[in-house]
């Protein structure tokens, strides 16, 4: 797959985002990031295990920092199950999946969510729960209990990544594909576990967007006029520009931002969090980024970048509600500064990368059916007090304040 990247803009991008980033200065003043949030005291063999068992979990439409919660308690009951040995010796996917389900009313308050009253984790319940014992097998019988050795004598990203790479190595690892494996190397060199040597940016949702909100990421041609399925995708994607996201998509961003990044002398462990940050606390706020559910009644209802379809049985009506999913069109803003909402406290003001940035780029539509989505050129605040007048204001994350 030839994309194509705007490698003049991405080093104005990127090297904008890294000094307030490394000096921890605007929208990088005060952060923890989720990985941070949950230290187990224990040996660094057993926290590098942690953090392997942690990463598994941070695929599709999840909210990091619930997954981390339910995982945190797991640990507290149950530590045992981060140990190889015994989980190989003595644990089954079923018995899992069993521990899970006692867990889970721990971190709901008794309100359990989804066909098996799981929250977040129903959906895939059992693939995880088996890969859970087949990777803590593997950890066992080919790398001695002890994540740290899948890196030994390792000089390079590439390398280490043929080692746990499940469809080509009996030794490998299911599930983790090249961005879970690049997030679980950041974690292990932020904490001196392995080796410091050059890695990709672990292309999430929150890359992609801001690599093709500020049109370093070139999709001409592969972005396509959105035709939506009835019943399936909301009307109001027709017509917009959207790229179906696939592995073989995210990676060939991946390996691009390696190569960019070891080119220009940059670190994975700065310009990751960064893009990730910036997305996650700004990009999420913005106002058309946020999409709204019509009621019958055609009250339109804010829906949440992070209400996506965490279980079984709650993917069909969310999938239901989304085909009345409405955005806030850029040339309506444009003609009806009232639309703004009021007490809107404008992220893009505190943005770093704000003067590259030209596109809304919606999570919703990502989380429910797989595709990037530019809802429309991003339009600047203006009061709906003054109309006209582009005003500043300041601003506080909502996220930044989550536990």
């Amino acid at each position: 797959m030839k994309l194509k990247f705007d490698e003049e803009r991405a080093l104005a991008v990127f090297k904008a985002l890294e000094k307030p980033y490394k000096e921890r200065t605007g929208i990088y003043s005060d952060f923890i990031l989720p990985q941070d949030r949950f230290v187990p005291e224990v040996g660094k063999r057993e926290y590098a295990n942690w953090l392997f068992f942690l990463s598994l979990f941070e695929r599709g439409g999840i909210v990091s920092g619930d997954t981390m919660k339910f995982l945190w308690q797991l640990h507290q009951d149950l530590p045992e199950l981060y140990n190889p040995k015994i989980v190989a010796n003595y644990w089954t996917p079923s018995k899992i999946e069993n521990a899970f389900m006692a867990v889970a009313p721990k971190i709901l308050n008794g309100n359990g969510t989804g066909e098996v009253g799981a929250g977040s984790l129903s959906y895939k319940l059992k693939e995880h729960t088996a890969s859970w014992h087949r990777n803590a097998v593997t950890l066992h019988e080919h790398w001695g209990d002890d994540i740290r050795n899948v890196f030994w004598g390792v000089t390079e990203f590439e390398e280490s990544f043929r080692r746990v790479d499940y469809h080509n190595n009996p030794a490998g690892f299911k599930g983790m594909r090249r961005k879970i494996f690049s997030l679980l190397v950041i974690w292990l060199q932020e904490k001196n576990f392995i080796p410091i040597f050059p890695g990709p940016i672990p292309v999430d949702f929150h890359a992609m967007r801001v690599l093709w909100e500020t049109e370093i990421l070139q999709l001409i041609g592969f972005a396509k006029p959105f035709e939506p399925r009835e019943g399936l995708h909301s009307p109001v994607l027709k017509g917009k520009m959207t790229m179906r996201v696939s592995e073989k998509f995210m990676d060939t961003i991946a390996k691009w931002s390696q190569n960019f990044l070891l080119k220009h002398g940059m670190s994975h462990l700065v310009i990751n969090p960064a893009l990730w940050l910036l997305s996650r606390d700004l990009c999420a706020e913005q106002f058309q980024n946020i999409t709204f559910a019509q009621k019958p009644e055609s009250s339109l209802v804010p829906v949440s970048e992070e209400a996506k379809p965490k279980t079984v049985s709650h993917m069909r009506p969310f999938r239901k509600a989304k085909e009345a999913m409405r955005f806030t069109e850029a040339e309506d803003l444009r003609q009806n500064h009232a639309l703004w909402s009021a007490g809107y406290k404008d992220p893009c003001s505190h943005c770093p990368v704000e003067k590259w940035c030209s596109w809304s780029i919606p999570a919703a539509p990502y989380y429910t059916w797989g595709i990037l989505v530019r809802s429309g050129p991003r339009v600047p605040y203006h009061s709906p007090l003054i109309p006209g007048i582009i005003c500043p204001s300041s601003y506080q994350s909502r996220k930044r304040s989550r536990k």
